[in-house]
């Protein structure tokens, strides 16, 4: 069965089949129409500009290596966002090793992380204040855990469903509210930390 088929449109249909065929050509049809989207979830996650053309590249390159492999249980864009997901983490997680090249300040702000990412979104922010929380919560980001880091972005920042991130990350919606709620408290013990320093 292969539930996802119909929806796809005609046209990225004969894409991904031709792709499955080893037509680098309809791959790179492909990659036209989700770059943006793979370019912003790669930065998202890893928060370098200077690694996200290379990282993007890269899914691109294994998303084609394993484009045979697809099998239209999930939408090409699920898919594909899980072949960026697990690369970013893998290399997350590479260099985790690594201090962080920053000092963070939280610059008095009281507010929780949590709260913060709210407050992003918030049209009553003034634009002073709400680069001085984006930073802070990027920030956080960077400092956090590669688990923690893909977890929160995906539902922090770009908004999915614990559905679909359970679909990117292969876990049942249980373990993703597991994975959130630990990500969420260690941000908020990390947040708290960064204050007591100041």
């Amino acid at each position: 069965m292969e539930p996802y088929r119909a929806e796809l449109d005609a046209q990225e249909l004969a894409w991904i089949q031709a792709a499955q065929r080893g037509d680098r050509e309809a791959f790179g049809r492909l990659v036209e129409r989700y770059q943006q989207r793979v370019f912003a979830q790669v930065f998202r996650l890893v928060r370098r500009r200077e690694d996200v053309e290379d990282l993007a590249q890269e899914v691109f390159v294994k998303a084609f290596r394993a484009i045979r492999g697809y099998n239209f249980r999930s939408s090409f864009a699920t898919w594909l966002s899980r072949v960026a997901v697990n690369h970013c983490y893998d290399f997350l997680r590479r260099e985790r090793s690594r201090p962080p090249a920053y000092a963070v300040s939280a610059g008095g702000q009281s507010d929780q992380p949590l709260d913060v990412v709210d407050r992003l979104e918030s049209s009553e922010q003034d634009p002073e204040r709400q680069a001085v929380l984006r930073d802070l919560v990027g920030k956080l980001l960077a400092r956090a855990p590669a688990d923690d880091r893909v977890v929160l972005v995906l539902k922090e920042i770009e908004g999915l469903s614990v559905e679909e991130i359970g679909e990117i990350l292969e876990l049942k919606p249980g373990a993703v509210k597991v994975r959130l709620f630990r990500a969420r408290k260690r941000m908020l013990e990390d947040w708290r930390n960064l204050r007591q320093e100041k």
